[in-house]
């Protein structure tokens, strides 16, 4: 899942980078493009909706040293390339003679990100004048840090859902939705109209997460929810007439109990409109099968669906593995024609 964090960006100075300052760290260049490379594996760069720090980011790693800033430039291309998963920008409010130091410890403070990276000086100004150091990783010292120890661990994948406890769940479902101003449940077994409490559960489930934990999702007016699905009979072209009636008054009635039993609930208990997309899947190819929660910047493969609980209310067993490869996938899905209901 995601861990997320707000540079400092004078922790990008060339001075550190310099081979020629006494104080200069070998293995300094080494955890700078570290960061970068973890963020763009499952990271999100937190940065003010200003662009302050974004424009001073950019800069400092201009002004790098030619030997190290090509390899940096690279990580942080990779990064911009994936811009919209792999960058949040959020409103801060800082005193109009702030720091940039002073900007980037109160959007982590504000946010709760996991983590501010900071150079040596910005450490010693913090310390100095004692601030907390929760979540104050120096650049210095990130491949021993807490985050990125944290960071590598949420990458791997982890056990089935029934075998971890269930604040470990939830902490996985907030990573992945938190800085989100949307979501996305894709599950082709919805639409058969079967197990509509099932379904329901585990939706608001996630859905109670975001609402409580999401960044955007808590504030007034912000924040959908799509869900896409099948038709619950798939109808072929080599059917007989009488037998494509037959499915489509099917579907239409499964239609009708899902729109009452599952989104009609989950619209009363939320703030944010619930749409229903039921999707005409009858190619031979059949690409709609595996089942996916999406935000703005995951996509997490949920193995057995959205029915996630057993009646005792413990977790069925499932598995959520964080697989950003599959967006162009669920493009596909959303572009399949709507089913004729």
């Amino acid at each position: 899942m995601l861990m997320s964090a707000v540079p400092d960006p004078t922790a990008f100075d060339k001075h550190y980078f310099d081979e020629f300052d006494r104080n200069f760290d070998e293995l300094y260049p080494i955890q700078a493009e570290d960061f970068l490379k973890g963020i763009v594996k499952n990271g999100l760069l937190i940065l003010d909706s200003e662009k302050k720090l974004q424009t001073t980011f950019i800069t400092r790693i201009k002004e790098v040293p030619i030997k190290y800033r090509q390899r940096l430039q690279i990580r942080f291309e990779e990064l911009w390339k994936n811009k919209r998963q792999r960058i949040v920008e959020c409103p801060v409010s800082p005193h109009p003679t702030a720091s940039l130091l002073d900007l980037a410890y109160d959007l982590r403070t504000n946010t709760e990100a996991d983590a501010l990276i900071v150079g040596d000086d910005s450490l010693k100004t913090l310390e100095a004048i004692g601030k907390p150091s929760k979540g104050v990783v120096p650049l210095s010292d990130y491949r021993n840090s807490g985050f990125e120890k944290d960071r590598q661990r949420y990458e791997a994948q982890f056990e089935s859902i029934d075998l971890l406890p269930r604040a470990t769940v939830d902490n996985l479902i907030i990573r992945a939705v938190r800085f989100s101003k949307w979501l996305r449940f894709y599950d082709p077994y919805i639409g058969s109209g079967n197990n509509t409490s099932g379904f329901r559960k585990g939706i608001e489930y996630v859905l109670s997460l975001w609402q409580r934990h999401g960044f955007f999702a808590s504030q007034r007016g912000i924040g959908s929810v799509d869900i896409f699905t099948c038709s619950a009979e798939r109808i072929l072209d080599s059917e007989e007439e009488h037998v494509k009636k037959w499915k489509q008054e099917q579907n239409r009635n499964q239609h009708r109990k899902v729109v009452r039993e599952l989104i009609e609930s989950v619209e009363s208990r939320f703030p944010w409109p619930v749409k229903l997309f039921v999707k005409d899947d009858n190619d031979a190819n059949r690409i709609f099968h595996a089942r996916y929660l999406e935000s703005q910047h995951a996509i997490i493969r949920v193995d057995r669906g959205f029915d996630l609980f057993q009646p005792s209310g413990a977790f069925n067993r499932n598995f959520f593995t964080l697989n950003m490869a599959e967006s162009s996938h669920l493009t596909e899905c959303r572009k399949l024609p709507d089913a004729a209901l």
